[in-house]
């Protein structure tokens, strides 16, 4: 199902990021503006519209408790600033979109850890849409020309920092496993046991941020990006 989904919204938002960027070089400059917006609309609003389905799943089989409803897991936060960051268009927002949440979602899609309700479907539907928006939401912004820095990465670790510090906590006190810090979702790397499976977040996440940057840069030196 994700894939089928990725490859249709992705598909829709490729076109109309061409759109945009052919407007933008034609002169139709609001046109073009109007365009972005619409679709910021379209992706913000459809992670608040799954986030909130998943929620409300929950909430009707009885599931919904502080140990899983807090949007302390990397997706949740990066759908709660998907909307902010394209209507603001604030360049910090976007570079921890674009360094954490994309990556983030793309493996949340590859290895989803989905709650089993009492509606399996509907349930998985809300919880692919809602990553899919956050992975192609960063991509958007490049339509208006708009380029990344290698130094967005260093925004992306503090945040990533900051969020772990109250996932720990949120741990602690509801019993949850937020940033899967208690356990991964991925049932065979438990056997690894938590030091490992920590061990193996961090580098994966470091690896990945890392990756991100130096292929920022080498674009940023072939083009002449500015920063």
């Amino acid at each position: 199902m994700q894939y089928a989904l990725l490859v249709m919204l992705g598909t829709v938002v490729g076109l109309i990021m061409r759109r945009i960027a052919l407007w933008r070089r034609c002169g139709y400059t609001r046109a073009a503006r109007r365009l972005y917006l619409g679709t910021s609309w379209l992706l913000g609003g459809g992670a608040y519209a799954a986030m909130a389905t998943q929620e409300g799943i929950l909430l009707a089989s009885g599931q919904l408790a502080w140990s899983n409803a807090l949007p302390l897991h990397l997706c949740s936060l990066m759908g709660l600033l998907t909307l902010p960051m394209l209507l603001t268009r604030r360049r910090i927002l976007w570079h921890i979109s674009l360094y954490l949440g994309l990556p983030g979602a793309l493996m949340a899609l590859l290895f989803p850890a989905v709650l089993e309700t009492p509606w399996p479907r509907a349930t998985e539907l809300a919880f692919h849409t809602m990553h899919c928006c956050v992975l192609l939401a960063p991509l958007l912004p490049f339509s208006l020309g708009v380029r990344p820095s290698p130094r967005g990465v260093a925004w992306a670790l503090i945040s990533l920092a900051l969020l772990t510090c109250v996932a720990l906590g949120a741990n602690a006190v509801t019993g949850g496993n937020y940033l899967f810090l208690n356990g991964s979702p991925i049932g065979w790397m438990n056997r690894w046991g938590l030091g490992a499976w920590r061990g193996a977040l961090a580098a994966l996440v470091l690896t990945v941020l890392a990756s991100e940057a130096f292929a920022v840069f080498l674009l940023q030196q072939k083009r002449g990006w500015s920063h």
